[in-house]
């Protein structure tokens, strides 16, 4: 009796292996198909894209065509003595603008200013600065007006 079971389990075994194996072969193939597509799709998207990219290009060399020629055509119809006119008019208006810079002197700060501006210390700093010349929490609490636990704190996060 247990030769024909143990027969049968190794049938349905084989069977099973069979039956995965086609299924890896077709899960193999749908995979291999996907990629072939995916690859087309982007294939297509970039040859479209450098397709409205060219003609993109084209339309900005046309443009910048069209604006070297009416540029070209201004500059001939534009007499010599208007140019030379707007030329001093700039040189002019650039010497202005420069003898308001050299014109100008910063203004020189206050000392009193200076020592109100000075730098302050924090609160923690104060505390790691006392600990160090090793004042208990309690006197630095009473130090620096602070309470004994927000000293302790302070320790605790600095160690």
């Amino acid at each position: 009796m247990t030769t024909l079971l143990i027969t049968i389990s190794l049938l349905l075994h084989a069977f099973t292996f069979l039956w995965i194996l086609t299924l890896m072969r077709q899960q193999s193939h749908h995979s291999k198909e996907d990629y072939d597509h995916l690859k087309s799709e982007i294939e297509d998207l970039l040859v479209s894209y450098t397709i409205e990219m060219k003609e993109e290009n084209e339309q900005l060399l046309k443009r910048i065509n069209e604006y070297k020629d009416s540029t070209a055509n201004e500059a001939k119809l534009v007499s010599p003595s208007s140019v030379t006119k707007q030329k001093h008019e700039t040189i002019e208006q650039f010497e202005e603008e420069t003898d308001k810079y050299k014109a100008y002197h910063p203004p020189i700060p206050n000392l009193e200013e200076e020592d109100e501006d000075m730098y302050q210390q924090s609160d923690t700093t104060k505390v790691i600065i006392l600990s160090k010349q090793g004042l208990s929490p309690e006197q630095i609490a009473k130090k620096l007006n602070l309470g004994k636990g927000e000293v302790e704190l302070m320790l605790k996060f600095y160690r």
